[in-house]
């Protein structure tokens, strides 16, 4: 949307009093995001505002009844945020939401460039039906972008200077699945083009359903091209206990996400697991979240994102029985993060005293082979060049070296 705006005559500015209109762009994953997202559109009143994003996607008409002035742009619509701009600022009012047959210009779209990274979205929505997820009420159902559009922003984004590439999603491994192909072929192509460069890929998160048949495929990519995907796997499982995964809906058993993870484990030996954990989802006993915690000691994450359930409005799990107790959801999720904590630390602390190359992102830091965050002690390389380094410290979300 910058690069949209900008490319159509306006100056993006700090804040809301320098500016003639402001766009809010908005998320829903969570209530507690909900309640910001509620309290900044009410703090903007009576000033030009597009509220844009999934809210006003997954509820407008609570967009609505808050800002009536407002124009609402969705997720699926984000290249008429010129038209809804100039719209509020003449004193009037669109909406585009609703869902959109062609969804490729996405994939291509003009971006500003954040630094040397590059992010690059190669589908929107996902096919799952989660029983507690609001993402899917803006996002919808899986449209992939074609590998043609894709291929041409990857290398449009390297011409322009970028040293890594970021391919994101709600699930990439759902990859093509509507159109065909697959993600194995996708970054294939992809890696390819990036190793003439010397970039970095890094593969956003993918859920264990949707990875399951191509789990050995996939790994064998990953080892295959080790010099330019990053040794990185995020891979958000939800709970460690079948019955909890049956009653949020998700596609596969804790087995299977387990097999994914050692299919990872053979090839790459040492790489960067990250996973995300939903606490307190409604049924989950003390023996279902007992064999969570055994989940991630099998698998000791390098990041774990632990967020304790929260009732969305419109989602099957609002209205289920069996809801915990928040001081219950409040308990487990400290057990967790003081677990996080130490297991990062765990991982990193492994790599000191080891040599990993180093791709330069910004002054004075950039990313291991693992996309772990290293900052520099001592000289510090030139932004985007790749350099070998020795690990001398570590903590829990970062690597200390020099070269």
């Amino acid at each position: 949307m910058k690069a949209l705006l900008r490319r159509a005559g306006f100056e993006i500015v700090g804040s809301e009093d320098e500016a003639d209109a402001t766009v809010l762009l908005t998320c829903i994953v969570r209530d507690s995001v909900d309640a910001r997202m509620v309290n900044r559109m009410v703090e903007l009143e009576g000033h030009p505002t597009v509220v844009a994003g999934c809210f006003p996607e997954a509820y407008p008409d609570r967009v609505r009844k808050l800002r009536p002035d407002a124009s609402l742009v969705g997720p699926r619509h984000l290249d008429r945020i010129v038209e809804a701009v100039r719209a509020v600022l003449e004193g009037s009012r669109v909406e585009f939401i609703g869902d959109r047959e062609d969804l490729d210009w996405k994939a291509d779209a003009p971006r500003v460039l954040p630094g040397l990274s590059a992010i690059v979205p190669i589908c929107e929505g996902c096919p799952n039906r989660c029983a507690y997820c609001a993402v899917k009420l803006a996002r919808g159902d899986l449209r992939s972008f074609s590998p043609e559009r894709i291929l041409r922003r990857v290398e449009r984004e390297l011409e322009r200077g970028a040293v890594e590439i970021h391919l994101t999603a709600q699930d990439t491994a759902a990859y093509g699945q509507d159109l065909g192909v697959d993600l194995i072929d996708l970054l294939e192509d992809v890696v390819e083009l990036c190793s003439r460069y010397g970039a970095r890929v890094r593969l956003g998160m993918f859920n264990p359903g949707s990875a399951y048949p191509i789990a050995d495929e996939l790994a064998d990519l990953f080892a295959t091209w080790d010099d330019v995907l990053y040794r990185s796997v995020h891979m958000p499982v939800q709970s460690g206990d079948d019955e909890v995964l049956r009653r949020m809906n998700r596609n596969y058993t804790v087995e299977e996400a387990l097999e994914i993870y050692r299919a990872f484990e053979r090839r790459l030996g040492y790489f960067a697991f990250i996973t995300d954990v939903i606490v307190g989802f409604p049924g989950e006993t003390e023996e279902a979240f007992r064999n969570t915690l055994e989940f991630l000691e099998r698998t000791r994450p390098h990041i774990l994102h632990a967020s304790r359930f929260c009732r969305r409005p419109r989602t099957p799990a609002a209205e289920m029985e069996d809801q915990v107790p928040e001081e219950v959801k409040l308990r487990r999720s400290r057990v967790l993060h003081r677990k996080r904590l130490e297991w990062a630390r765990e991982a990193n602390r492994e790599l000191v005293g080891r040599r990993v190359e180093v791709t330069v992102l910004g002054e004075g830091w950039g990313r291991d082979e693992h996309a772990k965050k290293s900052v520099f002690r001592g000289d510090e390389p030139e932004p985007g060049e790749r350099v070998r380094c020795r690990v001398v410290d570590a903590c829990h979300s970062r690597l200390v070296v020099t070269t």
